[in-house]
C-alpha cells in the first residue's frame, strides 16, 4: 500500500501568488487550498469563481503587481495577520508579439513590468520578512523564452531571460538564510488565456489543463534547502515523477 501524503505539512504554510485569477497562477493556488495552506492572491482581475472565492483560508487582493504603493500596502495588511509568507509564487506575466520596429517604447515596458519588475516587487516587499524567519521559498515562473530566442519575441524574451538572472542572484543573496529560489517552465503546452493567443493548432490539440503541472509547484514550497534550489525547473517532467504524492490533486 503507498504511503499517502502527510496533509498536515501544508496546513501550516502561508503562500502568496500573483496572477491567480486564471491560468497557472489559478491552479497553484487552487492546489495549495485544497492541500490545506492560507493562500494570499494577487491578479489585477478579480476571479469569479465563488467556490474559490468562499474558500475560508482564501484572500484575495484586487490589484495591478506593477504599482508599488498598492503592493506594499496589501503585504503590509498580510503580515498584520501572519508572520510570514512560506511560499511566495510568481506567475503573473502577459504575452505579445512584434518586431522591433514596431515595438513602442510603451510596449516594451509594459511587458518588462509585469514580467520582470513584478517579480521584482513582490521579492522586495516579501523576501526580507523571509530572511528575519530563516526560511521561505521562491518560485519564479519562467519559459522556454528565459533560455531562447524567438521570432517578435524582444520584450518577452528580454523579460523571461531577466528572470533567469533574477532568480540565479537571489539564491546567491537567500541561500544562506534557509531560502529556497527557484524558475520554473511549464514544460509542456498548457491551456491558458495567453497560450491562447501564442499557440499554433498543433500545439492546441496537446495542451493540458494547468493543474497537471501544479503537483511541482507543490513539490518546490514544501521542501527544505537540501532539496531543488537554484535551479530551472521543468514542472511537467517534475510533476510526472512525483504525482502520486499528490493523490489529493
Amino acid at each position: 500500500m503507498e504511503e499517502e501524503l502527510p496533509i498536515n505539512k501544508f496546513n501550516n504554510l502561508n503562500v502568496f501568488v500573483t496572477g491567480a485569477s486564471s491560468g497557472i497562477g489559478f491552479a497553484v493556488a487552487k492546489s495549495y487550498l485544497k492541500m490545506g495552506s492560507k493562500v494570499f492572491c494577487v491578479d489585477i482581475n478579480k476571479n469569479y469563481d465563488e467556490k474559490f472565492n468562499a474558500h475560508k483560508k482564501m484572500n484575495f487582493f484586487e490589484c495591478d503587481i506593477t504599482n508599488y504603493l498598492n503592493m506594499k500596502k496589501i503585504t503590509e495588511n498580510i503580515f498584520s495577520q501572519v508572520s510570514n509568507i512560506d511560499v511566495l509564487v510568481n506567475c503573473a506575466g502577459i504575452i505579445d508579439f512584434k518586431s522591433i520596429e514596431d515595438s513602442s517604447y510603451e510596449f516594451w515596458k509594459n511587458i518588462i513590468d509585469v514580467n520582470l519588475n513584478g517579480t521584482f516587487i513582490t521579492c522586495k516587499l516579501i523576501v526580507p520578512i523571509m530572511k528575519t524567519n530563516k526560511m521561505g521559498s521562491v518560485i519564479n515562473v519562467s519559459s522556454r523564452a528565459g533560455k531562447f530566442g524567438g521570432f517578435n519575441e524582444t520584450a518577452y524574451c528580454a523579460s523571461k531571460f531577466g528572470i533567469e538572472g533574477f532568480s540565479r542572484s537571489l539564491f546567491e543573496e537567500c541561500k544562506s538564510y534557509n531560502i529556497i529560489v527557484n524558475s520554473i517552465t511549464p514544460g509542456i503546452p498548457v491551456h491558458t488565456a495567453m497560450s491562447k493567443k501564442t499557440y499554433s493548432k498543433e500545439k492546441k490539440k496537446i495542451w493540458k489543463d494547468p493543474i497537471c503541472i501544479a503537483p511541482a509547484f507543490l513539490h518546490l514550497g514544501m521542501q527544505d534547502k537540501n532539496g531543488i534550489n537554484n535551479q530551472y525547473v521543468d514542472a511537467w517532467k517534475l510533476s510526472e515523477e512525483i504525482r502520486n504524492e499528490y493523490k489529493v490533486l
